[in-house]
């Protein structure tokens, strides 16, 4: 079973992070997925956004995976 383990609405971010977990061994997958916000409280629609979802394939990786990943996102805020 997979598990979700980064959202982000950042595209290039989620394609970079996706390739460098990749390109460590890791099976991910990424899905797009639609949110709407609303701009102000009175309207009753709001803008769409879309968010990448990054998805690890094979549970038994998760501690793992997240380590690493809590490791690039630490290299690249510095």
């Amino acid at each position: 079973m997979a598990s979700k383990i980064f959202t982000t609405n950042d595209q290039l971010l989620g394609s970079y992070l996706r390739n460098l977990m990749e390109s460590a061994g890791y099976s991910v997958l990424t899905q797009k997925t639609r949110i709407e916000t609303s701009q102000e409280p009175q309207q009753s629609f709001g803008n769409i956004d879309w968010h990448s979802e990054l998805w690890l394939i094979h549970d038994a990786d998760l501690a793992k995976a997240q380590q690493f990943l809590q490791q690039a996102l630490s290299r690249e805020s510095a």
